[in-house]
């Protein structure tokens, strides 16, 4: 046992004597050792009767479960006097009588995924879907490990998809499965629900798997959590009880504790538990999310930050910190997975950050700003302070991960404030910032309320990094027009502080977008080429936002038929836009407009068997979008304004050297300024666009692989580990010569 239990063993104690006290507890892997199927994880008499003590003793017994109510009613009667929850609190019964459901929206509404689901699952023996009242399930335990990866690579597209359009409910990872269930049915509402009914009551929690984080995190500082299984995972829990015999253990001392004089202490050496401990790190990452855990996510990310950071974090032994993306009432607070790679941190985000903070001054106010749409801003009060209130948590949970003179690199628009914050509470070591989105114009800069604020904030920065000169020039202009700063020479000096000012594109890896010949194409791959015969495919990918340009990039293909009809019925163009921020107005009205404009050009020129544009408003694995950049003939590459646009060089890498296929790039995209050789176009131009598009379809080959040729050199050159390493040996630099000064 580890020493650091002991340590809580009073505290453990104190809880258990509380006149008033209720214990939260899971069934499977918790209180029940996990098996192939429901009808053989049982609830043994001994293990009931440990809970039957407990009542007895004067413990409110809640037991909060994921099973359905039917496979609940049989263990009711093995705990007279407990509380039962069933499919994560959507069902609950007090003693009397189930109540419920939570309320929802039509059940029904899981059919579809419900169906794909069941589909996928008759395709690998040994999964199994369970369909609840209010949710259902993919089970893969028994599925044969060789045929996981694909079988949770298509559920979780499929997932992903069904909930772009179904914002009100969320996936949920459990122990070899995942279920899908409405956001207002988690184990939190049993919380609540149960504070109401025992006020004055102290709870004492103990869960097992993600399901039971809901449960952690609506508890208070009075109340503790316990989470069942060695710490490998996130947890809101401080302490652990190694498995599930050790969690029976944990019930009997509680009993034992609660049955004794308040001078007596029985021993806890023998319970195989532990307490999680977090070493201060010599290099933080600060994002406002983490890297995902899911492997199928991580290929995906691929590309950019994450697979810059991944082996600069391993090789120094550092740590992401990010926001959890989950909402809670409490205090923020840490919350640890130092096992994972890389070594996780994270912490929930109160409610009103997410309308204030993320939604308000992020995405409603920073974000059109610097991407050059002052119209679409809109500037609070609130939002400013509920910003300044994140970034100020930010740093004060970063200085808990951090030793006092590690280096802290912290990226985007969302933590321009965190490294003063930091420097206020006296960190010493480098702080960097690199700025993934553009920075405006300095007339344009000049329009937010509180621009003298953050630029001064930016420059207690060791080292500001943009992607190109011209949004490092932007920045320089801003500190001396609104600050008074100069630092045309690339460093700005302030506040007896140096702040250097360097221009640093990120690349992406491009062995890892050049698909594998060992593995067959994707069957929506070969699909989509069958359909096409002896066409030409022009391909468009983006994430679905306003700065991304694809209305303007359809108006321009529609000007393409109409200026250049010889490519009527001989081309067609696929435009994938990935799900974003469905539940936002904008985005949604985003989305109708494009729609509608599809729907028009094939109404105008498609005939029976000639779909001008297809639109697939979807998800896709890194896999596939390898295989779609390498089958097009030019990507359209369009945006209105990027920071840089890691797509364009995805494509680049994507392509056979013998065969490439042309890029049509916007010049007003941050990777135009290394990607000469891509036929660069003006988004607000359609008819220009129009033209640029029947250029790249004409080109001829031997352009092709010039162009091509041209542009590989740069992307194999500006790799993203080569930027990670690039931007740090700068900062460390930077870092050593401040303090020479100082």
């Amino acid at each position: 046992m580890s020493p650091a239990l002991n340590d809580h063993a009073s505290t453990l104690a104190s809880l258990a004597r509380q006149p008033r006290l209720a214990l939260l507890i899971d069934l499977d892997g918790t209180l029940i050792p996990f098996a192939p199927t429901l009808e053989q994880a049982i609830l043994t008499d001994d293990v009931a009767g440990r809970l039957r003590i407990l009542t007895e003793l004067g413990v409110q017994v809640i037991v909060i479960s994921g099973r359905p109510r039917n496979h609940i009613d049989p263990l009711r009667r093995q705990v007279p006097g407990a509380w039962w929850f069933a499919e994560h609190a959507s069902w609950r019964h007090d003693g009397s009588a189930w109540s419920g459901p939570a309320r929802v929206n039509d059940p029904r509404a899981l059919d579809g995924i419900a169906a794909q689901l069941g589909d996928l699952a008759g395709k690998f023996a040994g999964a199994r879907v369970e369909r609840k009242s209010l949710s259902c399930a993919l089970h893969w335990r028994q599925v044969p490990p060789v045929a996981r990866a694909a079988m949770t690579a298509a559920a979780d597209v499929a997932i992903e998809e069904w909930l772009e359009t179904h914002p009100d409910h969320e996936r949920l990872e459990g122990v070899e499965m995942v279920e899908v269930r409405p956001r207002a049915c988690h184990k939190g509402v049993a919380v609540a629900w149960a504070r109401e009914r025992l006020p004055d009551t102290h709870f004492l929690a103990l869960g097992d798997d993600l399901t039971d984080e809901d449960m952690f995190r609506s508890l208070s500082d009075r109340d503790l959590a316990i989470a069942v299984g060695r710490p490998d995972r996130l947890s809101h829990a401080r302490v652990y009880v190694a498995d599930v015999p050790s969690a029976h253990q944990l019930l009997d001392w509680l009993a034992a504790v609660r049955g004794l004089h308040a001078d007596q202490l029985p021993p806890i050496e023998d319970i195989d538990a532990g307490a999680r401990e977090t070493k201060r790190a010599p290099f933080v990452v600060i994002a406002n999310r983490m890297p995902s855990a899911r492997p199928v996510d991580r290929q995906r990310q691929v590309g950019g930050l994450v697979a810059a950071l991944e082996p600069v974090l391993e090789k120094r032994g550092g740590v992401w910190l990010g926001w959890s993306g989950e909402v809670a009432e409490r205090e923020p607070t840490l919350v640890v997975d130092a096992t994972s790679r890389p070594a996780r941190a994270c912490f929930d985000f109160p409610a009103a950050w997410q309308e204030h903070f993320y939604g308000g001054l992020c995405n409603r106010a920073i974000w059109p700003l610097f991407h050059g749409f002052p119209g679409r801003v809109r500037y609070s009060d609130e939002d400013w302070v509920a910003y300044v209130d994140a970034n100020a948590t930010f740093a004060r949970l970063a200085g808990e991960l951090a030793a006092p003179d590690a280096t802290i690199w912290v990226h985007d628009y969302q933590l321009l404030l965190t490294g003063a914050a930091m420097r206020h509470r006296a960190h010493t070591g480098p702080i960097g910032l690199f700025l993934h989105i553009p920075f405006p114009t300095a007339e344009l800069f000049e329009t937010f309320p509180w621009a003298g604020e953050l630029l001064r904030a930016m420059l207690a920065y060791d080292l500001v990094g943009f992607h190109t000169q011209r949004y490092a020039n932007n920045f320089i202009d801003a500190l001396e027009r609104v600050l008074g700063v100069d630092a045309r020479d690339g460093t700005a000096h302030a506040a007896g502080r140096a702040t250097r000012i360097a221009a640093m594109p990120i690349g992406i890896e491009p062995a890892a977008f050049r698909p594998d010949p060992t593995r067959p194409t994707s069957p929506e791959v070969d699909g989509l080429c069958a359909m096409l015969e002896d066409r030409k495919l022009v391909l468009g990918v983006d994430r679905l936002d306003y700065s991304k340009g694809v209305p303007e990039r359809l108006a321009a293909f529609e000007h393409l038929l109409d200026r250049h009809p010889e490519w009527r019925r001989r081309v067609t163009f696929v435009q994938v836009s990935v799900p974003s921020r469905s539940d936002v107005p904008e985005y949604a009205e985003l989305r109708q407009q494009v729609e509608y404009l599809v729907g028009h050009i094939n109404g105008r020129f498609g005939d029976a068997d000639w779909l001008p544009v297809r639109y697939l408003y979807r998800s896709y694995t890194h896999d596939v979008l390898s295989q779609l950049y390498r089958a097009a003939d030019v990507a359209l590459v369009t945006p209105l304004r990027d920071g840089m646009n890691l797509v364009a060089k995805e494509f680049v890498a994507a392509q056979d050297p013998e065969r490439p296929g042309a890029l049509v790039l916007s010049r007003f995209a941050g990777a135009a300024e290394t990607l000469r050789s891509a036929v660069l176009t003006n988004p607000f131009h359609a008819e220009g666009m129009a033209d640029d598009l029947h250029r790249a379809l004409s080109m001829s080959e031997a352009e092709r692989r010039e162009r091509h040729a041209q542009m590989l050199a740069e992307v194999e050159r500006e790799t993203s580990h080569d930027w990670a390493d690039r931007f740090l040996t700068t900062l460390r630099a930077q870092a050593r010569e401040d303090a020479a000064h100082g």
